[in-house]
């Protein structure tokens, strides 16, 4: 058998460099749904403000904070990823 080890570390016993150090992953995830709140309730009130009624403000605003979680998850997937 061999003696390397099967995980992830770099030969000096560290552990191998995130693909972010800067930020965990978690700041970013909240983040995004911060982002997420921010742009569904515009879209929420603006839907509103143009003469909606409140049931269907409130469903735009889901969808919004829907398709824009989709992107952000997109965007850092693709920003993330080794090629």
């Amino acid at each position: 058998m061999s003696s390397r080890s099967t995980s992830h570390t770099v030969r000096s016993g560290s552990p191998a460099p995130s693909s972010s150090p800067n930020a965990p992953r978690w700041i970013w995830v909240l983040m995004m749904l911060l982002a997420a709140c921010i742009i569904s309730g515009i879209a929420g009130l603006l839907s509103h403000a143009a003469g909606n009624n409140v049931p269907a403000a409130i469903l735009t605003g889901g969808g919004a904070f829907a398709g824009t979680v989709g992107l952000l998850l997109a965007i850092a997937h693709y920003a993330s990823s080794d090629r």
